[in-house]
């Protein structure tokens, strides 16, 4: 008895096997869970650790009582076996002998199954997942260099201005400007005017001029937008050559005279393709220097006060 216990049998059931038992069996199930945990080693029913993978069913056929024991009986391994239990009826005694020789049964025919037939392990529990990696270092590339803003600017320009009280100055510049870095910007402007018509009573007076300017400022381009905007100090030179026509037969008499104007200037460029950019200016400042022109003591032109200015031309960036 002691070499057929569970404790000394290679694979010997771990867990109490699990009892369905029809009631035309007429046994007591709590005795019969109790014999088989003893007979398989697994003390007692209050201690005995939850049912394992092992259940045994208990029919009534034919007079007969049939154990099936799972999982060998479905596997076809000689999992069933067949009894007969002996007559009871309400006597005590009867079904306690019942429940022992049933109890008998299931656990020799679990025993040998275990010894014939063994389950194959339990597959190991499942490998705890690896930790976390940690995320992949990430290079982010460096944003590309800005593409070198051309440094030289080419230009021609249409230009109109004003002094208060005074003629009206149309004419052309040719300009030449540089780029220092990201936003400063340099530009030099030469061009000549035609100054609107003066005359006097007696005398006809005509006055042409030549220009010449220097600005300064900053200069800034939309990354997303192909405009740009640009706000220049500039200083600009007036030299007008006026010539006096008498009516009579004296020769005309010719002046020449100066004028210095401070201005702030406002551009807004427009990129038209790649080297073509649309430049739209205007301009607004005080006469530094002016010019005052009295023909036989009456005032008949001055360049003096405030200059109001505007240009429109083409900047070529090379």
């Amino acid at each position: 008895m002691v070499a057929m216990r569970a404790e000394a049998i290679p694979g010997a059931a771990e867990r109490g096997p699990s009892l369905d038992l029809e009631a035309c069996v007429r046994v007591d199930a709590a005795v019969v869970q109790n014999l088989v945990d003893l007979e398989l080693g697994l003390g007692d029913a209050s201690a005995r650790p939850p049912s394992g993978p092992i259940s045994v069913a208990v029919r009534c056929i034919d007079g007969a009582q049939l154990i099936r024991v799972e999982p060998w009986a479905s596997r076809g391994d000689d999992g069933l076996r067949t009894i007969e239990l002996p007559d009871a009826y309400d006597e005590a005694a009867a079904v306690e002998a019942r429940s022992r020789e049933l109890a008998l049964a299931i656990a020799e025919l679990i025993r040998r199954l275990e010894i014939t037939r063994p389950l194959p392990p339990a597959p190991p529990p499942p490998a705890a997942p690896p930790p976390p990696l940690a995320p992949p270092l990430v290079v982010a590339p460096s944003s590309p260099p800005e593409e070198p803003r051309h440094r030289w600017q080419l230009g021609a320009l249409t230009s109109f201005e004003a002094f208060t009280g005074g003629p009206w100055l149309a004419g052309g510049d040719l300009s030449v400007g540089a780029s220092f870095g990201r936003w400063v910007a340099l530009d030099l402007r030469a061009g000549g005017r035609s100054v609107e018509g003066l005359s006097s009573s007696s005398e006809r007076l005509s006055a042409r001029a030549g220009v010449a300017s220097i600005g300064a400022g900053l200069s800034v381009w939309s990354r997303r937008h192909p405009v740009g905007f640009a706000a220049m100090l500039r200083a600009q030179g007036f030299g007008v050559e006026y010539r006096l026509g008498s009516t009579g037969e004296d020769p005309a008499r010719t002046t020449r005279l100066g004028a210095l104007v401070a201005t702030v200037e406002p551009r807004l460029l427009v990129r038209m393709s790649g080297h073509i950019a649309l430049a739209l200016g205007g301009a607004a400042g005080l006469a530094l220097h002016g010019v005052v022109v009295r023909v036989q003591g009456v005032e008949t032109s001055r360049m003096s006060g405030l200059l109001l200015s505007g240009n429109l031309g083409v900047v070529v960036e090379l």
